[in-house]
């Protein structure tokens, strides 16, 4: 380890056995390399400016982590985790959180994230939320009989009734999602929506080994809830909603 004058950027932490080369390159472009301490390393790059650009690096800071955990268990930090030198990553990172750390690596061991987003077809929603609701139905037959500047507080009631009954459909899909698929794993979590058409944002903790049946789960969830929502599915990855949290000089990491 070398002592570099310039500030370094944390993408997670392994077991040191571990290690093997990123090929990907970091933040700025940078090469990748490790901090070791004991049983524990870093992954880090050097940076060469005060400022990153946010979109380009959220990339490189995903490819690095994806790549080492292909072979590997990474507990990954936050975007944007920065500290002065490769000694201060040792010091106040690896060394005052070892215990901490190593306890996370063996609770993941083995284990990565997969994720499965729903996106709603929204004129078929639409269609739907009218087809099933005869308030909803006839509100908006008034509206279209009026003048735009007209029905002024129908139209804010009409808004009302289809967000309560966008939110109840979202909640059921959430549940039917949940049912199937959790059972495969070992954790869950709910993430937040990200926008107006998602059906649900869940992250789930499996099993390597399990990887092909929640496969199979998934592809049976899209046939129950068929044209009118689109899921996406990615992984896998490091544990990112499992073992992420903010890391600072001396505080407990991933507490």
């Amino acid at each position: 380890m070398t002592d570099s004058p310039r500030a370094v950027y944390v993408y997670g932490v392994m077991r040191a056995s571990e290690l093997d080369a990123v090929s990907a390159r970091g933040v700025e472009e940078a090469d990748v390399r490790a901090v070791r301490h004991g049983e524990l390393a870093a992954l880090t790059s050097e940076l060469k400016s005060d400022a990153l650009s946010a979109a380009r690096e959220v990339r490189a800071h995903w490819r690095v982590l994806e790549e080492a955990s292909k072979t590997a268990t990474v507990l990954p930090a936050r975007f944007g985790t920065v500290m002065e030198s490769e000694r201060a990553v040792a010091e106040d990172l690896l060394e005052p959180n070892a215990e901490r750390l190593a306890e996370l690596l063996r609770q993941m061991a083995g284990r990565v994230q997969l994720s499965v987003k729903g996106h709603y077809d929204e004129p078929r929603l639409m269609r739907e939320i009218v087809a099933d609701s005869p308030a909803v139905a006839a509100l908006r037959d008034k509206l279209r009989k009026l003048p735009e500047a007209a029905g002024y507080y129908d139209r804010i009631r009409l808004g009302e009734l289809v967000a309560a009954a966008v939110e109840q459909r979202r909640a059921a899909d959430t549940e039917l999602a949940l049912a199937t698929l959790a059972p495969l794993a070992v954790d869950s979590r709910e993430e937040e929506p990200g926008h107006a058409q998602a059906a649900f944002n869940l992250a789930f903790l499996v099993e390597r080994g399990r990887e092909p049946e929640f496969t199979d789960a998934v592809d049976g969830l899209a046939a129950v809830l068929g044209e009118r929502v689109t899921i996406r599915y990615v992984g896998p990855l490091p544990p990112y909603s499992f073992a992420q949290a903010d890391l600072t000089p001396r505080s407990e990491a991933w507490a």
